[in-house]
């Protein structure tokens, strides 16, 4: 059977919509071209923005060793986020909302102006700053499903927007330039107990290389970072699993905290 993106792209929808598990994907959705992959995750943005909102930015996926241990796969690779699942310092969400949630501590950055799209050669750490207005710490709410982590496939999690399930910014640092951003110790605690650390140098290097390799993938799309987008730049830690009832904070030396509570439907 021949693969179908608008196939793919409706089956997914239907996932999200009934918040099933899925543990592995069929047969049919079983593909390795990556092109193709972002082609679905395409189709699938559209049917999600009526309910989610727009286009707000990305999310880097699979950016650091912790990352890659957890999954036995290497990425990068992006996800759209969308305006309706971006949240502010402190957030609650309902158990009976996610099939599974997760939260990764990152450094979430704001684009200052567009970024076009490169032409004699691709964006790098340096090139890629001066688009840079704003760094702020952060989760990135992951809804993987139920996902068997021992067969993952990178194309999948590129078809289902990357399993962003939403973005939690900690409060604007006005101070954030005087920061080593590439060097900064970061914690997700559950209820006040710390179960996971990293360190920002872990993704890519620099918060500021996986942007740029974000600008240059996007150019070979024929997409571009607009101002005002934010990026979440990739996980430090491996994933954490949130206990429903519980309360997860995630913190970065210097730059800030957010608060999630996974609250139990009453």
């Amino acid at each position: 059977m021949a693969f179908s993106i608008a196939k793919a792209a409706n089956w997914l929808h239907q996932v999200h919509r009934s918040r099933a598990v899925v543990g592995w994907w069929p047969e049919q959705f079983a593909i390795e071209d990556e092109r193709t992959a972002y082609k679905v995750q395409d189709a699938l943005l559209k049917k999600l923005v009526p309910k989610q909102g727009p286009l707000v930015g990305y999310k880097i996926a699979l950016t650091s060793p912790q990352i890659w241990e957890q999954t036995g796969i290497r990425g990068p690779a992006y996800g759209p986020i969308r305006r309706k699942r971006v949240f502010e310092h402190k957030a609650s969400v309902r158990a009976d909302q996610w099939a599974r949630l997760g939260v990764e501590l990152e450094v979430i950055l704001t684009v200052n102006a567009d970024v076009p799209r490169p032409k004699d050669k691709p964006y790098d750490k340096e090139s890629i700053e001066p688009y840079i207005g704003e760094a702020r710490a952060g989760f990135e709410l992951i809804e993987d499903r139920g996902a068997d982590y021992s067969r993952l496939s990178l194309t999948w999690l590129v078809m289902d927007v990357g399993w962003n399930g939403g973005s939690l910014l900690a409060k604007p640092n006005k101070n954030w330039k005087n920061l080593d951003i590439g060097n900064l110790n970061g914690s997700i605690a559950f209820d006040g107990k710390v179960v996971r650390t990293g360190n920002s140098g872990d993704v890519l290097g620099h918060c500021y290389n996986a942007l740029a390799w974000l600008a240059n993938k996007l150019g070979e799309h024929g997409k571009t970072l607009k101002k005002g987008m934010i990026v979440s730049t990739g996980s430090m830690v491996a994933c954490q699993f949130v206990p429903p009832g519980s309360t997860a904070v995630g913190k970065i030396e210097g730059l800030g905290e957010v608060t999630l509570k996974y609250e139990l439907p009453r």
